[in-house]
């Protein structure tokens, strides 16, 4: 052999055991190829049965292994988590996580080999985990074509059915995307699936969940179900939708949402890759995060920076000339008052509240003060330069509501969110805000329910905020019971609290998510948390280059009674504001606007509305500007105004006339029977035609969030039932005296009217709504007698009624006593009421008024009262509150190996076509939670 030659055999050996040591090594003695893939997996680390392998693809003779030579197999298997090495950890935290029991659940596995001529597999070239869904078992597959279905189990139960389609999502699904950020969710498709286009996947729940499901595709393409009772349920793998027996399963197609900026997004490609995983990770942003923070901190040493300029044009871009918020009006407690500055001299403006009233880039609430007011604070004496922003809103005129990410989280059964806001006009036209959710399920699992669907368990002792079925936002430390109450419609969870009871980690947590677990977490990164403040307000903080604890203390300052840390780090956390208007009334900015931290645009979606889009300071910089109100990945937070009286003015033939408050449809609200804010009721007067006629009439809205029946009030004593200072309208006959008052011998109604019988429908007030029907809706009870307008004896009616289709206001008209009641003025009413926007109306049958307060009428005149016939008394409207109280508070070594453990995950009962409630219905046996009500 020639001398140059020689090394080529140890060459040729050496290559042959680095790939020996790179693969892993097959049984040659394995009965088959799927027992022989098996025991290759297990060097992987995933176990499995050769009847746990199906075969899609394989070698076909010589030329098949000469060319590609490859197979593929779908296996279900288990997989164990590596013991942790590097000796015992330090802190609770780190040692609950090493122990720690990983899941036994099967997944599914996208396995492919390079096999023999004969089809004996040779070694492994790829295995994908498909699944990775937690306490949850994935069923044998059944192949057609390019598509693959299985049934998802939970303790034994069918929960969902997946169906996968390997030809990846279709082209049109990146259409909204760039260029880079396609070659993004190419890379990352590629990571986990070893496919470009990825896998498309589309999850299928079934509701309620059945004892057993069966799959078989049919030869149209048609996945069937068979589950209890002979049921076949008929899915349409190609469309995403359910072909027959839409009552009993809930669709849910995986959609393409955009990536994050570089930096994020490569951070979760590095967690990704096996050697590097999340601790690698954590620790290269520690070394990152410290190394800025040691440059920042000896800048402003030299400099002596206290970003006072910086702070000017943060606060001075919201309204060219920000004015400070310093009266609290005593009817409505809001503004607050300011923060306390920890740091002295205190900048200018530095805790002070600047309202945002008036604002451009927010939907505003007709009649009402603005919800939001924002301030800026700075807590860390060691970096006087750095600052926490603060934005509060008042929850009584703001809900709070949460959407899962097309990625995170992801449930049990696999099943994601849409990422998005809900598309229709209802909620639409009230967004106006959106802000990110919490860390990402690998960092904790901490709980989810969005809209009724349970993604992830509650974990407990864990720190939650909440969206009721009502529409009130609740706060509070989970118990250890990890059930979900039926009253609560969404949940997330993140650590546990940051502030509680006016103490700072009162939980003795060392982890705050800017480090490997057992590091001492003194990061200093950007940071966001949320708070309910002790006056029952709703506050969310930024703050760029803090650690947690400047954070803490900026819940402090701010007077939080319960605060959680939420998501973390650059381009990952942000707060945006948004004006939504009809595209055909949405007025012009009237100046250029600043495209690096403003935005103007439309839905594509939806292009009968256009938005205008702020982030909350300017110097806040996060990803995919404007984010919340297109789809997102991640997990986030959205608001929207609620439906609070006085509304907009009447406006048209009705509003014609004078302009003051309470006349010519302006609303009057001041000098009411409130008892309470919201206002519960709101009065004008309008002109009931377009002549310029004497024919007048007073308009009464009542808000049925604020307002509850007086079960109590007995119908002839105006005094009896309910405390006399919180009866907001009653309603019944005037007194005799008050029917011969201002002209009433030319208005009053004939005696036969007087005591008029009943028409043929009622009004009926229910738990927060009212209803105009002739049969008692569930738990409702009547207040007056109706007809309809075409009735023989509408020619007498002297009142009204509609309902709101737009937020179930009801509005009361009634003729001033002046005004004769003829055929004319019934059908003027109803026209008012239609152009109002009640599309269910009725008259008033008899000589029934409403009272407000039961000792004013309409028009807010003092009158007497004859006889109630029902009374409404306030009830608090919907706010914000403190739940689980009192969640007693443990030490780390109590709530730390419990939320490190997986909680057991079970699906619940839902109605048909709704979402499912909440955790606890499926195992009480109690019936389906009622639908949730419209989000505004």
């Amino acid at each position: 052999m020639k001398t140059w030659l020689r090394p080529l055999p140890f060459a040729l050996l050496l290559g042959y055991g680095l790939v020996r040591l790179l693969h892993a090594p097959m049984d040659d003695n394995a009965p088959n190829r799927s027992a022989a893939l098996c025991s290759a997996l297990a060097h992987e680390g995933v176990t499995c049965t050769a009847d746990d392998v199906t075969w899609v693809d394989g070698t076909n003779g010589v030329l098949g292994a000469l060319g590609s030579g490859g197979g593929r197999a779908l296996v279900r298997g288990r997989v164990r988590a590596e013991e942790p090495a590097g000796g015992a950890p330090s802190s609770p935290e780190a040692r609950a996580a090493a122990e720690a029991a990983s899941s036994d659940a099967l997944d599914l596995y996208d396995v492919t080999a390079r096999l023999s001529p004969e089809g004996s597999v040779l070694e492994l070239t790829g295995v994908y985990n498909l699944t990775k869904t937690a306490d949850a078992d994935e069923g044998m597959p059944v192949i057609q074509g390019s598509r693959v279905a299985y049934v998802i189990s939970v303790d034994g139960h069918p929960e969902a059915v997946h169906v996968l389609d390997f030809d990846g999502h279709d082209p049109h699904a990146y259409e909204e995307l760039s260029s880079f950020q396609r070659w993004q969710l190419a890379i990352s498709d590629w990571q986990a699936t070893g496919r470009k286009r990825g896998i498309k996947r589309t999850v299928f729940a079934l509701v309620p969940a059945p004892a057993r499901a069966e799959l078989s595709f049919r030869p149209d393409g048609m996945l069937e179900v068979k589950t209890d009772a002979n049921r076949v349920i008929i899915l349409d793998p190609a469309h995403d939708s359910i072909v027959d027996g839409a009552a009993y399963a809930r669709a849910a197609a995986e959609v393409v949402a955009k990536p994050p900026t570089f930096g994020p997004w490569m951070s979760d490609r590095l967690r990704a890759i096996s050697w590097f995983g999340d601790e690698k990770n954590q620790t290269l942003k520690a070394i990152v995060f410290t190394g800025q923070e040691w440059l920042k901190n000896a800048k402003a040493k030299i400099t002596g920076d206290t970003s006072e300029k910086d702070v000017a044009e943060d606060i001075g871009s919201l309204t060219g000339k920000p004015v400070a918020a310093t009266f609290t009006d005593p009817e409505i407690g809001w503004p607050p008052k300011p923060l306390e500055p920890m740091m002295k001299p205190a900048l200018a403006g530095e805790g002070q509240w600047i309202s945002l009233d008036k604002d451009a880039f927010i939907t505003p609430i007709p009649g009402v003060p603005s919800p939001f007011l924002t301030t800026f604070v700075r807590t860390d004496p060691a970096a006087q330069y750095t600052r926490v922003y603060v934005t509060l809103w008042d929850p009584r005129l703001v809900a709070l509501h949460m959407e899962a990410g097309t990625v995170e989280p992801v449930s049990a059964t696999g099943e994601a969110g849409t990422g998005r806001i809900p598309r229709t006009p209802e909620v639409m036209r009230h967004v106006v805000a959106g802000f990110n959710g919490g860390f990402q399920a690998t960092h904790g699992e901490y709980g989810m329910q969005a809209d009724g669907v349970l993604y992830l368990p509650p974990k407990p002792y864990a720190a939650t905020v909440m969206e009721l079925r009502d529409g009130t936002t609740a706060f509070g430390a989970w118990p250890r019971a990890t059930e979900v109450p039926e009253e609560v419609l969404s949940f997330r969870q993140n650590m546990t609290a940051l502030v509680q009871n006016d103490k700072y980690n009162p939980w003795g947590r060392t982890w705050w998510g800017g480090v490997p677990p057992g590091w001492h977490d003194a990061i200093h990164t950007t940071r966001s948390g949320l708070c309910i403040t002790k006056e029952n307000f709703v506050a969310y903080f930024w703050g760029n280059d803090i650690g947690p604890e400047p954070l803490g203390r900026a819940m402090l300052a701010a007077r939080c009674a319960f605060g959680i840390h939420l998501d973390m780090n650059p381009g990952l956390a942000g707060f945006e504001f948004y004006n939504m208007q009809p595209a055909s009334t949405f007025q012009p900015l009237g100046r250029p606007l600043q495209s690096d931290w403003e935005y103007e645009g439309s839905l594509k979606d939806m292009p009968d509305f256009k938005f205008r889009s702020r982030r909350m300071v300017k110097s806040m910089g996060h990803i995919l500007f404007p984010r919340y109100i297109h789809r997102d990945g991640r997990d986030f937070f959205y608001l929207t105004t609620r439906s609070v009286l006085p509304g907009p003015p009447i406006g048209g033939v009705g509003g014609a006339g004078s302009s003051g408050e309470g006349e010519g449809g302006v609303w009057r609200v001041k000098g009411l029977p409130q008892h309470g804010y919201p206002y519960a009721i709101a009065t004008t007067s309008v002109r009931l035609g377009p002549d310029g006629s004497d024919k007048r009439a007073r308009v009464l809205k009542i808000d049925p969030r604020a307002v509850r029946f007086d079960g109590s009030a007995a119908p002839a004593n105006a005094d009896a039932g309910a405390d006399a200072s919180q009866v907001v309208v009653s309603f019944g006959r005037p007194a005799v005296a008050a029917r011969t008052a201002k002209g009433a011998s030319a208005g009053s109604p004939p005696a036969e009217m007087l005591h008029a019988g009943a028409g043929d429908r009622k009004l009926y007030v229910g738990p927060n709504d009212f209803a105009i029907e002739k049969a008692a809706p569930a738990n409702a009870v009547p207040i007056v007698d109706l007809f309809a307008a075409n009735a023989p004896a509408s020619a007498e009616a002297r009142g009204a009624v509609g309902i709101s289709d737009e937020d179930g206001m009801l509005v009361w008209i009634e003729l001033l006593p002046e005004t004769r009641a003829d055929a004319s003025t019934a059908e003027a009413m109803s026209k008012l009421l239609e152009r109002l926007g009640c599309s269910s109306r009725a008259l008033v049958a008899g000589n029934v008024h409403a009272f407000l307060g039961g000792a004013l009428d309409i028009g807010g005149e003092p009158t007497a009262i004859g006889q109630v016939t029902a009374r409404l008394v306030r009830t608090p409207a919907p706010a914000a509150h403190m739940m689980f109280n009192p969640t007693e508070t443990v030490p780390a070594s109590v709530w730390a190996p419990l939320q490190q453990q997986r909680v057991k995950w079970r699906p619940t009962l839902a109605p048909p076509e709704k979402p499912a409630g909440s955790a606890s219905a499926s195992s009480s046996g109690s019936p389906p939670a009622p639908a949730p009500p419209p989000r505004k």
